[in-house]
């Protein structure tokens, strides 16, 4: 009698192993594209891991909802073009930039309230005596972009809005075009007196959405998830809204 209940457990238990597979197995996953904009929103160096504060916030939220979430790194202009692939089910946005098309659809109420800022070296300073400012490629900049232009600014386009910070800080450009955010964000882990006597001004203030993907398969989910976690803690933004996160180095979530 004891050997069969013990056939019968052995049998069983390769069984129970896949049906316990199968379940975590259908729980549905989401894709966030994030690019390299702290202390929100951080990719590694080599470009292959990614997440911050905003992610941990938005893994928090969807995983209460019953999804996996999937960080996707990349560059601000190859999160448009995966955004209309549907590569990518959401990120966070502005809803001025040009690049994004119509269909897609931003999510009430913001996820935070950005500064947009011009930065100058002093003319005492070694950087070049021009009107070069540093920028991110495919970042219009609520218009600001055109307006520089217009007024005879030369834009140098990089890939993220780190590498426009470096590119100001080591003094190769004249000026920086940049959210207040990542700027003072990658400032503050800068032992260099390149700082002093920085001049600033305030361009434009500006809130960033949860903008979700026309081609995402759980589009509607989405909205309805981030609007319900919302309207349960009334958040006026997202960002800090609710119970707190696991606050673990971003880039070993």
């Amino acid at each position: 009698m004891q050997r069969g209940l013990l056939l019968i457990f052995v049998l069983w238990l390769p069984l129970a192993v896949m049906a316990d597979a199968s379940v975590a197995a259908a729980r549905p996953s989401l894709r966030m594209g994030i690019h390299n904009f702290p202390p929100d929103f951080v990719v590694s160096p080599d470009g292959k891991s990614c997440a911050g504060e905003g992610y941990l916030l938005a893994k928090k939220i969807f995983a209460q909802a019953g999804f996996d979430l999937t960080a996707i790194c990349t560059t601000p202009a190859r999160m448009y073009v995966l955004l209309e692939q549907g590569e990518v089910d959401f990120s966070i946005n502005v809803k001025t930039t040009a690049a994004i098309g119509k269909v897609h659809q931003f999510i009430e109420p913001a996820y935070m309230a950005m500064q947009l800022m011009l930065y100058s070296h002093p003319l005492s300073s070694a950087a070049p005596q021009d009107k070069t400012v540093a920028a991110i490629r495919a970042f219009d900049y609520l218009g600001q972009r055109l307006q520089l232009i217009q007024q005879g600014y030369q834009l140098v386009d990089m890939p993220d809005s780190i590498s426009a910070v470096q590119l100001f800080l080591h003094q190769r450009t004249q000026h920086l075009i940049s959210y207040q955010g990542p700027f003072v964000a990658f400032a503050a882990t800068q032992a260099t007196d390149v700082m002093s006597g920085l001049k600033q001004k305030k361009l434009a203030e500006i809130d960033a959405y949860f903008l979700v993907s026309a081609a995402s398969a759980h589009r509607q989910q989405i909205i309805e998830i981030v609007q319900l976690y919302a309207k349960t803690h009334s958040c006026i933004y997202l960002k800090g809204c609710g119970e707190h996160y696991s606050a673990q180095d971003p880039l070993q979530q």
